[in-house]
């Protein structure tokens, strides 16, 4: 299924959808407690509707790399005390997976069902 939505990691995926409600055209900082929050329950539905077949074992850990690996794709910046800040590239991104992230929030539930099953396909 990520590979409809143009990213290469499920996981690059999910932290633009946790990073997205924080992030506007002129407001382009967030902070790691923001997007690290304790419930994890629409990231977990969202791991099933990409194709994952359980739930993640270290979730934190895993957002924390993929922050990492999206600082050295010069996505986002890290400031320090963990603040970061999405860099132009970052923000074009960002723009694109909102499109996504927006599609799959209208979902219906046959639709999800759906996309599942494609995502087993892929």
């Amino acid at each position: 299924m990520a590979k409809l939505f143009g990213v290469r990691s499920d996981w690059e995926f999910i932290v633009w959808y946790l990073i997205n409600p924080f992030v506007t055209e002129k407001h382009r900082s967030f902070t790691r407690a923001q997007i690290m929050r304790k419930n994890y329950d629409d990231v977990y539905e969202l791991m099933k509707l990409l194709g994952h077949k359980k739930q993640p074992q270290h979730t934190e850990e895993t957002i924390q790399k993929t922050l990492q690996n999206m600082r050295d794709k010069n996505w986002i910046t890290f400031l320090g005390q963990g603040d970061y800040k999405l860099t132009d590239d970052g923000y074009r991104e960002l723009l694109v997976q909102h499109e996504n992230i927006n599609k799959i929030r209208s979902f219906s539930p046959e639709e999800i069902k759906l996309a599942r099953e494609l995502a087993k396909k892929i």
